[in-house]
């Protein structure tokens, strides 16, 4: 196998509640970080897609933890990836759920719209990579007025469709689609103009990600990129009315 990919996020919901957006590679460390951070209460957990470094740390989530729903993307590709979340969903008496393309709704605190995939994107596909990775749920999250976008590893050709389908989207946060990787639509990136850009990223990885053709271009763009191989967990805040950044090796 090779070492180093791996997705999981929380979005503050309230007290004692988050709602997740992936589960990594491995149970441990996510059931590990949502206990840190006291999350005991899950009312909704979206996986972007059901590559192992995004869906495999499921049992993790669910582990001790009342969880509400579960929703993924429409294609339902790689097998082994669908099998493992139907899997553990049932464990938990959960049957998982596309997640709407276009809805809006509010979860405790936490504002999600579902700006990809299409209504009409294909359920169905060959367990390629770059076409699960295209199906990646994109969402648009709002917490605390703080504005969030949450790539998956959706890949150029959907990047360049969401530019313009959004024309003059703007966010606070983003986090960059595919563990940085060097195949971005970098003027889509850039014309985000987030504040912070995180990268999901394991040290040492066998893929070269982040890549710098990916980074450079957003730091020079006054975004302030930070990454989990080289900075820890990463956490995005309010303070006095600012946003703030933490990181914790």
């Amino acid at each position: 196998m090779r070492r180093g990919q791996g997705d999981a996020l929380v979005l503050h919901a309230g007290r004692g509640s988050g709602v997740v957006v992936d589960a990594g590679p491995d149970p441990a460390p996510v059931d590990r970080c949502l206990r840190r951070l006291g999350v005991t209460d899950v009312p909704l957990l979206v996986l972007t897609h059901f590559h192992a470094d995004h869906v495999d740390g499921i049992t993790g989530v669910l582990h001790g933890r009342r969880v509400g729903a579960v929703e993924t993307t429409r294609l339902q590709d790689p097998p082994a990836g669908v099998e493992e979340v139907d899997r553990a969903a049932a464990g938990a008496r959960l049957e998982p759920d596309p997640a709407a393309y276009g809805a809006t709704r509010r979860v405790g605190q936490v504002t999600l719209q579902v700006l990809w995939p299409p209504a009409d994107s294909p359920t169905v596909g060959p367990g390629d990579g770059s076409t699960a990775n295209e199906a990646s749920v994109v969402l648009l999250a709002q917490v605390r007025g703080v504005r969030l976008l949450l790539t998956g590893d959706v890949e150029p050709e959907g990047q360049s469709a969401l530019a313009r389908l959004l024309p003059g989207l703007r966010v606070d946060v983003l986090k960059v689609p595919h563990h940085g990787s060097r195949y971005q639509d970098l003027d889509f990136l850039r014309s985000l103009d987030a504040k912070v850009a995180l990268v999901s990223v394991g040290a040492d990885n066998d893929y070269g990600h982040p890549s710098p053709r990916t980074l450079l271009p957003l730091v020079r763009s006054g975004t302030r990129v930070l990454r989990t191989d080289l900075d820890g967990d990463l956490a995005v805040v309010v303070s006095d009315g600012a946003l703030r950044t933490v990181t914790h090796r």
